[in-house]
This record gives structure tokens, sequence and C-alpha cells, in this order.
């Protein structure tokens, strides 16, 4: 897992649920393999590239963007690197050492296009995005279960009738956390718009994924593509409008193989 910050970008969470409408354009695919697929949010649908070279294009409507992001992918496992374009522009590069989620952040701008450079080995990615990242106003709680050690492995063990392990298969793994972020200010609650706390509530309940980075400066390891397991409120915890609010993410993130 990694967050690749642009220098300027804070630690506080972000909530990168914004998803720009896209085309998207490969230098090549794998027969049978259609680079559609990582424009809808599913880890299931996976893309593979027809050469260890590789330029994603996202094209879309110039529009405000803040994130780009790549999950459910195999470039930890070939050793290949990674470079992110925002309108030509590199905003950050990276060669992952496993297979989790990958988020660009950068200061906002005005941004038609965003490309991922893939070069080292066979790309297989099932998604592909970018948007507008929401900004939480206060830092994340330090306290509970890092994203970066929230994997859980489900085993099946083989037993022989006399209670011997004979093997053991994997059933399953996930990622299960718990983001809490406290003293928001009202303003933070009620404000308007799409890429707000109420944007995010809709998007949670209406269409489900989104990338979230807990401290994307100091731990760049605690990023995830998750779903929220429970619908996130805000509880006021005292009578002040400037710093009322928390709110707790919890959340069930894809965990790479």
């Amino acid at each position: 897992m990694s967050v690749v910050i642009q220098s300027g970008i804070d630690d506080k969470p972000r909530i990168c649920f914004d998803k720009h409408t896209s085309t998207v354009g490969v230098t090549s695919s794998a027969s049978g393999y259609d680079p559609d697929w990582m424009l809808d949010g599913e880890t299931w649908s996976v893309w593979q590239a027809g050469g260890t070279t590789q330029t994603i294009t996202l094209s879309f409507s110039s529009q405000t963007t803040s994130y780009a992001a790549l999950a459910a992918h195999n470039l930890g496992s070939i050793g290949a690197s990674v470079t992110c374009k925002v309108g030509g522009v590199t905003v950050g590069s990276i060669s992952p050492t496993d297979d989790s989620a990958i988020v660009f952040l950068f200061s906002s701008r005005s941004a038609s296009q965003v490309q991922f450079v893939i070069t080292g080995g066979t790309a297989e990615i099932a998604v592909a995005q970018a948007g507008d990242a929401l900004e939480m106003p206060q830092l994340s709680v330090f306290t509970g279960l890092p994203i970066s050690e929230s994997k859980q492995v489900r085993y099946r063990h083989q037993q022989s009738v006399t209670g011997d392990v004979l093997g053991r298969a994997v059933e399953g793994a996930d990622l299960r956390f718990d983001l809490t972020v406290q003293n928001l200010p009202e303003t933070f609650r009620a404000a308007a718009g799409d890429i707000t706390w109420k944007g995010f509530i809709n998007h949670v309940d209406n269409v489900g994924p989104f990338f979230i980075a807990a401290k994307p400066s100091s731990y760049p390891d605690d990023v995830a593509y998750a779903r929220a397991t429970e619908r996130p409120r805000f509880n006021r915890e005292r009578p002040n409008l400037n710093n009322s609010g928390a709110v707790t993410f919890q959340c069930l993130g894809y965990a790479a193989p």
C-alpha cells in the first residue's frame, strides 16, 4: 500500500470517492481484455496489458482534480514502476513493493487527462480512476489498528480422523479497520456540494467503494480501496460549533492476494 504525494500535501485524511466520468485508452491490451473494465470500480474485472511498457490514459471533461489511484493490480508482484502524469506533468512515481492500493495526491488543479505510465512487466489492473479528494479538516486519531496491519486471512485446515493437520487453504482475505476523526466543525457537516461530507455519504449510500488515506504524509502505507460496512455518521460530542463533531469510518477493504 502506498500514497505518493507532492510537496505541500499535509497529513489530514483524504477520502477519494469522487470519480471523474472517464474514457480510457491504453498502449495495448492482451487478447480478450477490455480496458473499460478498469472504470467500473470492481476488483474482480481485471484488465491485462498487451506488453511490458504501458500507458493508461484517463480522459474526461476539464474539472478539478487532486488525486489519481489504482487498485487490485499486480505491479508489486511483477516489479513494475508507475509514474502518474496530470495534464502531461509528472506528479509522482513509485515502484510498489506489494499489490495493494496506490493513491497519488497532488495540489488541486483543473485537468482533463491523467496518465499512468507503467514499465517493467505485464500489468494487470482492475481499478483506475481520478477525481477530487475530500480533505478532512482534522488529523485522524493516532491510536487503533493501522490500515497496514488490518489484513485478515481466513484459513480452512484439513485434518485427519486422528486430528493431525494435513494442510490448509486460504478461504479469503480482506482489510478490516476503523478510522476516527475528531474535533470537526459543524460547518464541515453542513456544507453542501459534491466534494463534501454530505457528498461522501451520498456516495456510500448509492455507489460504494472509495480510496482512503489515513495519514498521507507520515504513514503513506495506511491507504486502502474500501467500502463502508456501516453508514458513517457525524456525532456531536461537545457543544461547540467549531469542534463539536467526530466521525468513525468502519471499513472493509480489498486485500491483495
